[in-house]
């Protein structure tokens, strides 16, 4: 059986967030556990215990130091952070999409369980790095649905290849269309043709390929049940969609 996540009020959380807009990673670090206020779902799953949430929150430290935390971020480290974020997510909660696609998980992790990370890497000043209404921005919940819609899982190991090979631009044109990102066969399926030498050979700019490309598949969404397609085959339609691309833009320069 899965685990149950606590789960706060973006209400509740907005009041928190007001609060930390004064006080130094460390303060936010001693605050740091879970809510008093926090509940769960009814069904589904047991409540995750104190001791596999705090484990959860220290390897999420750990990431954070392995990027330099507490000194305030670069790109590089930024970056480094989510990566390495993500897979620790993935790798460590025992949580279902459905249970993933709850925002008040997630707000609750950003505003009580590592609010120091979350000040850390985005500061205290924007709202839906806190508070989980829009999943694709939210610091934490973003990261675990990068990590569950890209991984491989072969013999009982997962692999995190495909995450490691994208860009942040990359990751963006999958993820800031639920319909794309959350369907993750097609997630895969895009990203491994981003990550093609092809790409890399062409005549035209790799960006302006993948943006065309991504463009592409949004127009096909409404007409295309993904969802109902073995893996092998939307990667066909995906490669073909990036096919297309290269030779339009490649005809449009000439």
């Amino acid at each position: 059986m899965t685990l149950l996540y606590p789960r706060i009020t973006s209400a509740e959380a907005a009041a928190l967030v007001e609060e930390y807009d004064a006080l130094s990673l460390q303060d936010l670090e001693k605050r740091a556990g879970v809510s008093p206020v926090a509940f769960y779902s009814t069904t589904g799953g047991h409540p995750a215990d104190v001791a596999h949430l705090e484990n959860l929150a220290h390897v999420l430290r750990d990431c954070a130091q392995l990027a330099g935390y507490p000194q305030p971020p670069d790109d590089r480290n930024k970056i480094l952070f989510d990566r390495a974020a993500a897979k620790a997510l993935h790798a460590t909660m025992d949580i279902t999409p459905a249970e993933a696609g709850q925002p008040e998980i997630w707000t609750h992790f950003a505003t009580c369980l590592v609010p120091d990370l979350v000040a850390w890497r985005f500061g205290t000043r924007a709202p839906k790095r806190w508070i989980g209404t829009g999943l694709v921005r939210h610091t934490l919940a973003r990261l675990w649905w990068q990590a569950h819609a890209l991984a491989v899982t072969h013999n009982g190991s997962t692999d995190y290849g495909l995450l490691d090979n994208l860009t942040e631009s990359d990751l963006n044109q999958i993820f800031e269309r639920r319909a794309i990102g959350g369907t993750p066969p097609l997630a895969r399926a895009l990203a491994r043709e981003l990550t093609t030498p092809r790409l890399y050979g062409a005549a035209i700019s790799r960006r302006d390929i993948v943006r065309d490309t991504a463009k592409r598949l949004r127009r096909l969404l409404p007409y295309t049940s993904f969802t109902s397609l073995d893996e092998a085959a939307v990667q066909r339609r995906v490669r073909t969609l990036v096919s297309e691309s290269i030779e339009v833009l490649e005809n449009t320069r000439s």
